[in-house]
């Protein structure tokens, strides 16, 4: 099973995006499931998911 691990940001960056509503929908909901902030869980969810994707050629 993979594993989401926490740790301290070496050097945080602030960018803006734009995401479907439901998206931020959801990790408001999570950040008060978990008490975290909606902005630490999106960049934990961005570390987590840049060693999984696949560039198909």
């Amino acid at each position: 099973m993979d594993e989401l691990r926490i740790k301290k940001l070496s050097e945080p960056v602030t960018f803006t995006i734009r995401v479907d509503k439901s998206i931020v929908d959801f990790y408001d909901d999570l950040a008060g499931k978990t008490n975290r902030s909606r902005n630490e869980l999106i960049g934990l969810a961005l570390d987590y998911a840049k060693d999984k994707i696949i560039v198909e050629e």
